[in-house]
């Protein structure tokens, strides 16, 4: 047991290190040639369901960074319905928690390639939808906790998810195929404050003994 402790104690690090973070800022640790490579190995190496490698994502820094944000902002003040004062909140919750960090990574699903999968096997074509989130959780855990391991901190978006004009205005802002199914955006840069929303205190657990079960020989 020591063994496989010892083994894995760097990677679980990372793992209870990955936490949200919104107070960010536009410093960077890394270059933007080595916060490329991290997103290349992390598309290169996560897992899809018969590697069907549908899986996408685009690295935006600098004005492109602010760029995206400004878009994202456009297309989401339409859903609140003209109340100012919501649109204040929202105006200055992303200028100060996501644009003003280094940079994003943005996920996409490629969707031909779901498609293409699911008209090969029509028996399955209603579970490749099922694997493709899957697949796409687990890349942007990956980024994510790469990201957190090199000293970032970052926070997951989902604006693409249920606003449709968000993932039509961001491909469009980026060139990108509308096939390419937007799944989240991690804002990411150095953190200039602790993690997990302003005001909301410290993060709890549920019991494990509620959460796993165990059956051994």
């Amino acid at each position: 047991m020591s063994e496989v402790k010892s083994k894995s104690a760097a990677f679980f690090e990372a793992i209870e290190n990955r936490r949200s973070y919104y107070n960010l800022t536009k410093e960077s640790p890394l270059s933007n040639d080595q916060l490329k490579e991290i997103v290349q190995k992390a598309v290169k190496f996560a897992p899809t369901s018969f590697n069907g490698q549908q899986s996408r994502a685009v690295l935006v820094t600098g004005k492109k960074h602010e760029e995206l944000w400004d878009t994202v902002l456009e297309a989401y003040k339409p859903t609140l319905g003209g109340n100012k004062e919501q649109e204040a909140f929202w105006t200055d919750k992303i200028a100060t928690q996501y644009k003003a960090g280094y940079g994003s990574v943005i996920f996409f699903e490629d969707q031909d390639v779901i498609n293409a999968f699911a008209g090969k096997m029509p028996f399955l074509s209603q579970h490749f939808p099922i694997w493709s989130e899957n697949s796409a959780g687990i890349l942007q855990y990956i980024v994510w906790t790469a990201l957190e391991a090199e000293g970032y901190g970052a926070s997951l978006q989902h604006f693409g998810g249920f606003v449709p004009q968000v993932q039509t205005d961001v491909n469009k802002l980026l060139d990108l195929s509308p096939q390419w199914k937007n799944t989240a955006i991690l804002p990411f840069g150095v953190p200039s404050g602790p993690p997990g929303q302003p005001g909301k205190g410290e993060k709890t657990f549920e019991p494990l003994e509620n959460r796993t079960k165990f059956f051994f020989d």
